[in-house]
């Protein structure tokens, strides 16, 4: 992998053992060098857990990532940070996960609030016995805080918060080591590229407006093996298509219940910790493990089916990868009682049950059919994913801030793009993020994409919460510039 300069800044710093932020754009990377400092660790014997906030996001990762509530044993994580700081200190299970972990990776730190933020340090410190921040174990966080932000109670402040607000964020990550990548490799459309960092950043231009609104009401290519995932604001809709068009296919549909499963091979020394458990503690454990999965408890699969994998498969031929999380297909037919399923690629795949054994205790887990239906799909269960092409509703359904980019950015150019609605005035940037990026000490300086001047009308973004100063309709770099060029 050949990493952009800001990427190996951002590695060096690692192999230093700083604690990192990686953020940036979507599409710069921030995956793809996540997985690279998770191979050179393992390479080197290095204890390092990889985790994200929502499971989706875990599973797109592919290096045995888990939610951090799993990670933690946080549960929840209701209740105060002196309450989950004891919770951890009186399970040793638990206790040896904190202590003996030397590097924490936590991607999608959007979603991550201020309390969260604090209660992970608070644990730290404490079950490791150090004042240094997380306890001293090695920290990377990664996530763009334009994407989706917490999702908390507001009779609870800091659990909408972002962590970037906690006293401590600056402790944990100096500012040298907030590294902010700005190379686009996900999308190979430069227009497409810059109309998503006007979104991203507030600075949406008039003519990008118009372009966009071309595309509402595109056609998909007919010719294409699967119709292109829909993306929507709620999950309501999301639930409401799937079914409709499952229940529109004539066959039969087969059905697969989660199972929970107690007789996981383990050694003799695992077998040993697994009568410690109450029965109660491993149905709660099976019930936490079937409730984070990206799939549900019941999936209900007609041939015709449009699908997406959830897990990787390697090539039976012994190769790489070929099937993996996000490819998508359609059900062609039964094999045993599980789904055939021809994937985009060109690859068929008969569907085995997948299990998901627990971390915390030995010998169990879940399993089910790794599929999910894919004619639609939440922005929230897209983000961190990259489709070939998407036919997304951003209209007035669209709540949180962030939301508007995280599902264009899911596609790699404007070819890919179909766009149901689109309603610039639901575009929303939270003014805290924006002031915590122009704070934000550059890597280099970045260098400026050139725009035809047919972008460069302002419209108005919405910025809540907030009375301004300045007008941020306004692009003054682009005034400077262009004062500059007519002297």
């Amino acid at each position: 992998m050949e990493l952009s300069s800001e990427q190996q800044i951002a590695f060096d710093k690692y192999i230093q053992g700083n604690n990192i932020f990686i953020t940036g754009p979507g599409g710069t990377g921030k995956s793809a060098l996540i997985k690279k400092i998770y191979q050179h660790a393992i390479h080197h014997e290095k204890n390092i857990h990889v985790t994200a906030l929502t499971g989706c996001a875990a599973v797109l990762l592919n290096c045995n990532a888990k939610t951090v509530h799993s990670w933690s044993h946080i549960g929840l994580g209701n209740g105060s940070i002196e309450q989950m700081v004891q919770r951890i200190n009186f399970n040793r299970f638990s206790k040896a996960t904190w202590r003996s972990t030397q590097i924490l990776v936590i991607d999608e730190v959007s979603m991550l609030s201020l309390k969260l933020f604090d209660m992970l340090n608070q644990i730290g410190k404490f079950i490791r016995k150090s004042s240094k921040p997380f306890g001293g174990m090695q920290v990377i966080f990664s996530g763009d805080f334009y994407q989706l932000p917490p999702v908390g109670s507001k009779d609870e402040p800091d659990t909408t918060k972002f962590c970037f607000e906690s006293t401590e964020w600056n402790n944990v990550f100096p500012p040298s080591c907030q590294i902010q990548l700005v190379k686009i490799f996900r999308q190979t459309d430069e227009v497409y590229s810059t109309i998503l960092n006007q979104i991203r950043i507030g600075k949406f231009k008039k003519k990008s407006h118009d372009l966009l609104l071309s595309y509402v009401g595109r056609k998909p290519d007919p010719d294409l093996i699967t119709e292109p995932t829909k993306l929507y604001p709620i999950k309501a809709k999301v639930e409401h298509i799937n079914t409709t068009k499952l229940n529109a296919l004539e066959s039969e549909a087969q059905i697969y219940e989660i199972n929970y499963v107690t007789d996981l091979k383990t050694t003799n020394k695992e077998a040993e910790k697994f009568v410690e458990y109450t029965e109660k503690t491993i149905l709660a454990e099976l019930n936490y493990l079937a409730g984070n999965l990206m799939c549900d408890k019941e999936v209900r699969i007609k041939i015709g089916s449009q699908v997406m994998c959830i897990v990787n498969y390697k090539s039976d031929s012994g190769g790489g990868i070929d099937i993996c999380n996000g490819s998508q297909g359609i059900v062609i037919g039964f094999c045993e009682g599980f789904p055939i399923v021809k994937y985009n690629n060109g690859i068929t795949r008969t569907m085995y049950r997948h299990v998901w054994p627990s971390e915390k205790i030995p010998n169990i887990g879940v399993s089910q059919v790794p599929l999910i239906l894919a004619w639609a799909l939440t922005i929230h269960k897209s983000q961190g994913a990259t489709l070939d092409a998407a036919e997304i509703d951003v209209g007035s359904e669209v709540f949180a801030c962030g939301q508007t980019y995280v599902a264009l950015s899911r596609v790699k150019s404007l070819s890919g793009l179909y766009l149901t609605s689109f309603d610039v005035s639901r575009i929303q940037i939270d003014k805290k993020v924006r002031q915590y990026y122009e704070a934000l000490p550059k890597v280099e300086p970045l260098v400026q994409q050139s725009i035809p001047l047919v972008f460069a009308e302002p419209i108005p973004i919405a910025e809540p919460f907030i009375e301004q100063l300045q007008n941020i309709f306004i692009d003054y770099q682009y005034v400077e510039a262009k004062l500059e060029a007519e002297k």
